[in-house]
């Protein structure tokens, strides 16, 4: 592990025992969580981290404990050997979970620029399923291209519930990508890669009409990206126009611009959209 990898690793370490700290709980357990098909025992949590449930049965709608763990006060490396003290801690309503990604050291670390669609990328207008319908801003084609010289990977993670209510297929999501990717392009701005969820537990689509960590905030779309990109999300940021679009990352900060669409409870996130160029070093 190289100094600027042992770096990253000790701020995550730094967050999570600050986190136990102030949890107040000396019977609290803070667990790493992943987003991993492979694992049988899955979790999810609520806005406060709090682990609610640990028999989740859907790969898509919970989370796996892996990386990291905080008990009596010390920071190990989760293994199988903390699963008794794990399952006790839930049990008596002590446990938490934070979704993270610790960065291949092996690998080139990058930082991402994690941007929302509607509203940020492009005029929010309702559900759209037809590129007729897509209003480019101008100014994020500068942000996206700044954020390029910048070294930045950027990514769109955006909630498309319109496929679950059946008002548009995932390959009109897919062509309004493309069309979204073709139209920066031509302003030297390249969107690296596209995430989205289909799924709403109100769909009208049997397959997509359930909850899933891959909808904004749960954080599946992210970790996901992560582990594609090899992704430090100590030092990268999300930009969103809402307060779903604060991802349940809570070292992973969110910028949030005002539009005329929605209001934002969390005050402290908005920024100016010319002030995000300082943001991005």
């Amino acid at each position: 592990m190289n100094n600027f990898d042992k770096i990253v690793y000790d701020k995550i370490k730094s967050f999570f025992l600050s986190f136990y700290n102030n949890l107040n709980n000396s019977k609290a357990i803070v667990v790493g969580l992943t987003f991993d098909f492979n694992n049988n025992k899955l979790y999810t949590i609520d806005d406060n981290y709090k682990i609610i449930k640990d028999n989740i049965q859907n790969p898509l709608s919970g989370y796996s404990i892996s990386n990291l763990i905080v008990y009596d006060n010390k920071v190990f490396e989760y293994n199988e050997s903390f699963n008794l003290v794990i399952d006790e801690a839930f049990n008596n309503g002590n446990l938490y979970g934070i979704p993270l990604y610790i960065p291949d050291a092996n690998k080139k670390v990058n930082k991402a620029l994690f941007l929302d669609r509607d509203g940020v990328l492009m005029e929010d207008v309702g559900y759209i399923g037809e590129v007729e319908r897509v209003k480019i801003k101008k100014e994020f084609t500068d942000i996206v291209k700044y954020a390029n010289e910048k070294n930045y990977i950027t990514i769109v993670t955006t909630n498309q519930a319109g496929v679950s209510y059946n008002y548009y297929t995932n390959d009109d999501v897919k062509n309004v990508h493309n069309y979204l990717y073709e139209e920066y392009k031509k302003h030297d701005a390249i969107i690296d890669d596209f995430y989205y969820c289909p799924y709403h537990i109100k769909g009208n689509v049997e397959e997509y009409k359930l909850l899933s960590v891959l909808r904004k905030p749960e954080a599946a779309m992210h970790l996901s990206a992560c582990k594609k990109y090899n992704i430090d999300l100590t030092s990268s940021f999300m930009i969103g126009d809402r307060d779903s679009d604060i991802v349940k990352i809570p070292f992973l900060k969110t910028l949030l611009i005002k539009t005329d669409v929605y209001d934002i409870v969390n005050v402290d996130n908005i920024v100016e959209v010319n002030d995000i160029y300082s943001f991005l070093i």
